[in-house]
């Protein structure tokens, strides 16, 4: 059965993979879901300021966890540039807001027709504009708990977490109970 790729942005990984480990390239659950970054992340990872905030993200295991990306065909990447190409435009001339790695992160599921996990409300507007799917990381969390992959006390744990670090997801309440049908204290 072949994979069922999701995208991970670079606020969702950073949320993410410390607890759920390994985060990517995975397969889970009878779908066989797959999780996946884009090059891009590793380059936005490189920013000293990302670095000192996350320093494990340098650490061998997740260093090396994060060294597979989608395979892509030279046919799909001529129109994955032709999307990153025409939506990067649209940004700087009608929608400012979302980084050059977010539209990469669009340009690819466009062209791949998979999701991308983010909770970054720019991109997932910009998402909208170009009818990428797009889900929040309570989606992809809810996905890994039907599926066995993880459990409610490690979700609560990272929202928790989250909470006590001040980072906590847009529509994390509305999105945390119509996902998991109780609030979250």
């Amino acid at each position: 059965m072949p994979q069922a790729k999701i995208l991970v942005d670079t606020n969702a990984y950073l949320r993410l993979a410390k607890t759920i480990r390994p985060l990517l390239f995975v397969p889970f659950g009878a779908n066989q879901f797959c999780l996946y970054i884009l090059p891009e992340l590793n380059q936005e990872l490189e920013n000293r300021k990302l670095q000192s905030k996350f320093p494990w993200v340098e650490e061998d295991e997740f260093a090396d966890n994060r060294k597979h990306f989608p395979k892509i065909s030279r046919k799909q990447k001529a129109s994955i540039q032709q999307n990153f190409d025409y939506i990067w435009d649209y940004v700087l001339t009608e929608h400012p807001g979302p980084s050059r790695v977010d539209v990469w992160y669009i340009a690819y599921a466009l062209e791949l027709g998979v999701p991308v996990v983010t909770d970054d409300q720019d991109m997932t507007a910009l998402a909208h504009i170009f009818a990428a799917d797009v889900m929040p990381t309570l989606e992809l969390l809810k996905i890994m708990l039907d599926c066995g992959h993880t459990d409610m006390k490690t979700i609560n744990g990272l929202c928790d977490y989250w909470r006590y670090i001040a980072d906590l997801p847009a529509n994390f309440k509305a999105d945390y109970q119509r996902l998991f049908g109780e609030p979250q204290l």
